[in-house]
Order: C-alpha cells, then structure tokens, then sequence
C-alpha cells in the first residue's frame, strides 16, 4: 500500500476489458479502475495521490462495480432486496458495499419489495393457483419483513378471488363427475391443500361448483 503519499506513473487502459484502466504509482501499487471512478476522482499521470486517498479510490471503484453488477441483474427482471443481496454475496462482493450500493438503488426505486412481491403473488397465482398458506411460504424465500408479505398476501388475494382460483383447478372435471366419484374428489382436496388453500376456502368453492 501507499505508505503516505505516493505519483501515479501511468493511466493504461485494459485489453479485452470495456472501460477499466490499469493505474501504476511510484510506490509499486497497480489498481484496476473503471472510467467512471477515473473522472469522478480526477485521475491523471503525476497526481500525487495518499494512503486514505487511495483507499476511497478503491472504495469507489468497488462500489461501482457491484452497483453495476445489481444494475446487470435488474436488468434481467425485477427482483427483491433479499434476492439481490443474496446474488451479489455468492459473486464474492463485500456486504457493507453491497448493502450501500442497494440502498441506493431503492432510494432510485429499482428496487421495490412492494411492487416485487405483488408482480410475484400474481404470477404464481395465475400459474400455480396456489392460496395464501402456499404464497406467504414462497414469498418468505424474497423477503424478509412478515409484516410486508402479510401486507401483499391481504392485497393480492382482495384482488383475485381464492373462489375463483379454487375453481379454476376444480373446472378440470365436471360437477356430476366429482359428485360421483368420491376418489376424485378427495384427490382435489388434496391437491388444493398442497397448493396452499385453507380448508374453509377449499369447501366454500367445491360446495359451490357441485351445485352448480
């Protein structure tokens, strides 16, 4: 390291890496840098440059890279503040950087578990049809606040009737054939209950649908 102040001899750039500069100083260090932290700490050839300066420099240019990193995975679809912490840990970035750089882009709104874990609900439910045991389950794995996922669960399923999910999986079969074969119908208990439906709800709609 920088032992109290040290010149940068040369700002070259890296071969095969878009936009990062390899930077050498009189002391022996040799950094890699974005362009980004270049200008943003007026980087030149003979800049003297300090120990602490010198480690806000790397600072920076980890951030950058791990706001970065968040930003590629964002772009791919939304996620949750758990999920992406959780990605960006396993590609081996320091948690306190991490946690800053996610700060950030919540503050700028390109993350929200709100609007995750609604945009999430509705997916599962449409494609699973699963019930609120089974959702506050899965949402439990992208968020950590039970308070929050209380919250989407109470909203979601005020939005999309559970009679109606419920006889979604039951419109498979008609009436007359679940009424007839008790088999059957204890099968579709089952599956409805596996799928994370409360039994209330479960009788409520097949009472409905076999008396149709």
């Amino acid at each position: 390291m920088v032992p109290r102040k040290s010149k940068i001899l040369s700002i070259s750039l890296k071969e095969r890496k878009k936009n990062t500069y390899i930077v050498t100083t009189t002391s022996g260090d040799r950094f890699e840098v974005s362009e980004d932290v270049i200008i943003a700490s007026s980087l030149h050839k003979n800049k003297e440059i300090s120990e602490t300066e010198l480690n806000k420099i790397l600072f920076s240019e980890n951030y950058f890279r791990v706001k970065e990193a968040a930003l590629v995975l964002l772009n791919y679809r939304m996620r949750s503040k758990k999920e992406l912490r959780l990605r960006l840990i396993k590609k081996g970035y320091r948690k306190d950087i991490i946690d800053k750089a996610i700060n950030e882009l919540e503050e700028k709104r390109w993350i929200d578990d709100e609007k995750f874990g609604l945009a999430f609900s509705r997916d599962q439910i449409s494609r699973n049809k699963i019930g609120p045991i089974a959702l506050k389950y899965k949402l439990r794995e992208f968020l950590d606040s039970i308070e929050l996922i209380n919250q989407i669960s109470t909203k979601i399923y005020s939005e999309i009737e559970i009679d109606n999910i419920i006889l979604q999986v039951l419109q498979k079969y008609t009436p007359d054939n679940i009424n007839s074969d008790e088999k059957l119908k204890r099968k579709l208990i089952n599956k409805l209950k596996r799928k994370g439906h409360y039994w209330q709800d479960i009788e409520g709609a097949l009472t409905k649908y076999l008396d149709l």
